[in-house]
């Protein structure tokens, strides 16, 4: 993730078309598309395990799904594009379609898929990496009755891996915690996620338990760099809203099936609101209170710098000039070779 350049223009809204599409332009590094709504599974690290996904498939309206790439298009998008919300993006093959669109009209995008690999074998694996994706992550799990173990994590991952039948290595070994193996996959990035949701899941917009309570001070950046787009069109603030999640329904900031542009939706929304409460160290309002998703490590020099913006911008009161801020992305768990297993069990 690149630094987030913060300018008082994240914090005030924008009417004006020209200004909204720079601001999009110079800040958003993942657009997150749901382009139709099946998951197979009910994990219960997630709200699928109580909100209906299994029993019909609707599908994003397909002049909608194209406004949106037109949308990127029109300033030369080049960053991130994620398809998944809460779906299972490999359960409908219609991806394929959706990925070859995009790789279509947006040829320097990153185009990337988090999939459970359930519907996931060698040949469709080509498919999606001819289709033009980029990336792919697939999560390996227990079943929801079992609680993260090692070795039986490890066996699933060998599994995983034989299905595919590529070369491998592994690039993440943190006992109790987390395993990550990297595919030799030409053209692709493919990488097998293991985590143990427990210990490293999030409570989803307060929708998810988590075993232990969670007070987050931390900023959040998510809402400077991120779009977050449902099936319906519906725009949400981070990936951990959900339009079909009653309680979360105050929390929709846009909806494109309004005829609203991408940069209306990032610049000229509540979303602007959400900025100006995630920006420095301290307590947070509901749903954010208890995410633990993303946080910063609070320094002194960080906590100054970001309460020095805060005051330059006049988010205690009125709104001045000010100029743009370079903030470090938060780092991600950090992986390193001691300790890795040299191969999987068989």
């Amino acid at each position: 993730m690149k630094p987030v350049a913060i300018s008082i223009d994240h914090f005030v809204n924008q009417p004006s078309p020209e200004r909204a599409r720079a601001l999009f332009k110079s800040s958003v590094t993942q657009v997150e598309i749901e382009t139709f709504t099946y998951c197979n599974r009910r994990c219960r690290f997630c709200a699928n395990s109580y909100i209906d996904r299994r029993s019909e498939n609707r599908h994003m309206d397909e002049a909608l799904y194209l406004r949106i790439l037109r949308d990127l298009a029109a300033v030369d998008y080049d960053q991130a594009i994620t398809f998944s919300r809460y779906n299972e993006p490999l359960a409908d093959r219609v991806i394929l379609d959706h990925i070859r669109e995009a790789r279509r009209l947006l040829p320097k995008a990153c185009l990337s898929a988090h999939s459970n690999g359930d519907y996931l074998d060698a040949a469709y694996l080509e498919s999606l990496r001819a289709a033009g994706l980029n990336r792919l992550r697939v999560q390996v799990y227990l079943g929801n009755e079992e609680r993260f173990d090692d070795d039986r994590i490890l066996r699933q991952m060998a599994r995983r891996l034989k299905k595919l039948g590529l070369p491998y290595n592994m690039t993440a070994a943190f006992k109790g915690t987390r395993y990550m193996a990297q595919l030799v996959c030409e053209g692709m990035e493919v990488t097998l996620d293991a985590r143990n949701f427990g210990v490293l899941g999030v409570d989803r917009g307060q929708t998810v338990l988590m075993p232990q309570s969670f007070e987050r001070r931390s900023p959040c950046l998510v809402v400077f760099q991120h779009l977050c787009i449902d099936c319906d069109g519906t725009v949400v603030p981070c990936c951990n809203i959900r339009s079909d999640e009653p309680r979360h329904a105050p929390y929709v900031i846009d909806r494109l099936a309004r005829r609203r542009s991408l940069f209306e939706a990032f610049a000229d929304s509540p979303l602007v609101e959400w900025r100006r409460g995630l920006l420095t160290f301290g307590l947070k309002r509901q749903p954010c209170n208890s995410c633990s998703y993303e946080c910063l490590s609070e320094s002194g020099p960080l906590r100054e710098r970001l309460d020095t913006m805060a005051r330059e911008f006049g988010l205690d009161g009125a709104v001045r000039d000010g100029g743009a801020a370079l903030i470090p992305a938060p780092a991600g768990l950090a992986t390193g070779a001691a300790g890795l297993p040299p191969r999987l069990p068989s």
